[in-house]
């Protein structure tokens, strides 16, 4: 028996974390004979332990980084969630066995030694996709495991409101929510109603993803909020912030997404080289950031263009 981490892509956020919590319970459940856990590679975001609380789960335990293992000793064997590229997994990566993913990203620096258990569906969440794996394993979600699922299609979709959300999505959170006798918009806005104001450094950090871009490193930061005046009144602290986070992390350039929920876009703000973006977006490096209306997706709304710009 082998016992396999599950585990979704730095700086979590929701889907990240529920998608390998209720992922690692399906495949114990069927029996095949590993032992599959939950981990995180950071802090468990507000809602996500608003709803392990609610549904009684434990919140998985934090892994640092995989080492090389000892001479003699078998590599530890590892399934991604919500990721697949590298420079957003877990660090010593290469010191494991990828036994493969379930995402729904696009396919980056990915690759297995065997053949690979590899699930990506361009849906609007990992947990649709963890929801649909389910039914084809003929195992009967808990009402339990069905709330993690529809809290992490709420949030990933932006209530389903982002580009991202597809039919498919649109009829799982119907057909849960009617299971649970839940009004699936009450329920999406608690969850983000449970994120609390953050200080501008946490704005910039608590939702990144590292990018290369051509021969450049690209941070691609997220902050969703129902009203983006509070953080954009912090403007000056909010620029310091990004630079400081960019300068740490060593990357070339930091784009962050100051999304509004409610008014159903994003103020975009730059800093260092981000000619790609600039050139991908269609948008200058302005002091104030550029207003995006519609943009709600960091991954097809603007990673894509971004990257398809080199």
């Amino acid at each position: 028996m082998s016992t396999i981490y599950l585990f979704g892509h730095k700086n979590p956020d929701n889907d990240a974390i529920l998608s390998s919590v209720v992922l690692a319970q399906l495949l114990n459940a069927t029996d095949d004979g590993n032992h599959y856990i939950a981990r995180r590679l950071g802090p468990v975001p507000p809602e996500t332990k608003k709803v392990l609380e609610e549904c009684g789960f434990e919140e998985p335990e934090l892994l640092g980084s995989i080492p090389e293992p000892a001479e003699g000793e078998p590599r530890q064997k590892v399934l991604l969630c919500d990721h697949n590229e590298s420079v957003q997994s877990v660090d010593g990566l290469y010191n494991a066995d990828v036994l493969g993913a379930v995402d729904h990203h696009r396919i980056g620096d990915f690759h297995t030694v065997q053949p690979a258990f590899y699930v990506c569906l361009p849906w609007g969440s990992t947990c649709s996709i963890v929801y649909y794996l389910f039914s084809c394993y003929g195992v009967e979600p808990t009402k339990e495991q069905k709330r993690c699922l529809l809290a992490a299609m709420l949030t990933d979709t932006v209530m389903l409101k982002s580009p991202t959300a597809t039919d498919r999505d649109r009829a799982f959170v119907s057909e849960i929510s009617a299971d649970l006798g839940l009004d699936p918009m009450a329920f999406g806005m608690a969850l983000f109603d449970a994120r609390p104001a953050l200080t501008p450094d946490k704005m910039v950090s608590t939702d990144i993803k590292e990018f290369e871009v051509g021969d450049k490193r690209l941070l691609i930061g997220q902050y969703e909020t129902v009203n983006k005046k509070t953080a954009l009144d912090q403007l000056p602290a909010l620029r310091e912030a990004m630079e400081a986070y960019r300068k740490e992390k060593g990357a070339d350039g930091l784009v962050l997404c100051v999304t509004d929920i409610i008014e159903e876009g994003s103020q975009v703000l730059m800093c260092g080289d981000t000619e790609a973006a600039q050139k991908g977006l269609g948008i200058a490096d302005v002091p104030e950031g550029v207003w995006m209306p519609g943009v709600l997706s960091r991954k097809k709304q603007v990673a894509a263009p971004i990257l398809a710009s080199v």
